[in-house]
């Protein structure tokens, strides 16, 4: 993708941003302090970096750059934007439940700092709701919101394990 099509498109912007994290250092690449972008930090990097570069409502992240910043412990909030009929008793491990409709106070109990790194989610790419949990989070003033668009389908295609609800 060339510079005007990562303008244009967050999924292009975040694959040029993945790509220049790999090759600086963690300081120029993110304000952090260390050596060259390491597979951890990558793909926090890359996601924050594409967000910032396009002007985006929210970057977009690959399973496998979800799966490396849970490896890696990053400290993030996993929000799970499913509801009703759509949800299905699983989710990533970790993730907590809000969506879009939910109240601010419940939200706001969930995530914490505005500042936090918050990553929402729902079934599959074609799914509005953790794209529209992304925009009403913004809307509230937290800074850090990534979007996982593949959702639980392409978390479990990639053979990912799943929690269950415990009824």
């Amino acid at each position: 993708c060339d510079a005007k099509k990562a303008a244009a498109t967050p999924a292009c912007a975040a694959k040029k941003a993945a790509a220049t994290c790999a090759s600086k250092k963690a300081g120029a690449c993110c304000g952090g302090k260390g050596p060259a972008c390491a597979a951890k930090k990558t793909a926090a990097c890359a996601a924050t970096q594409a967000a910032t570069d396009t002007g985006a409502k929210s970057a977009e992240l690959s399973t496998e750059s979800v799966k490396t910043l849970l490896d890696a412990k990053t400290p993030l909030v996993l929000l799970d934007a499913r509801s009703g009929k759509y949800y299905d008793g699983t989710r990533i491990p970790g993730a907590k439940q809000v969506n879009a409709a939910s109240a601010e106070t419940d939200i706001a109990a969930a995530i914490g700092s505005k500042e936090q790194l918050v990553v929402t989610y729902c079934s599959h790419t074609k799914c509005p709701a953790s794209g529209k949990l992304a925009a009403r989070l913004k809307g509230l003033g937290y800074t850090n919101v990534l979007e996982y668009p593949e959702g639980i389908a392409g978390w479990t295609e990639a053979g990912n394990a799943v929690e269950k609800d415990v009824n």
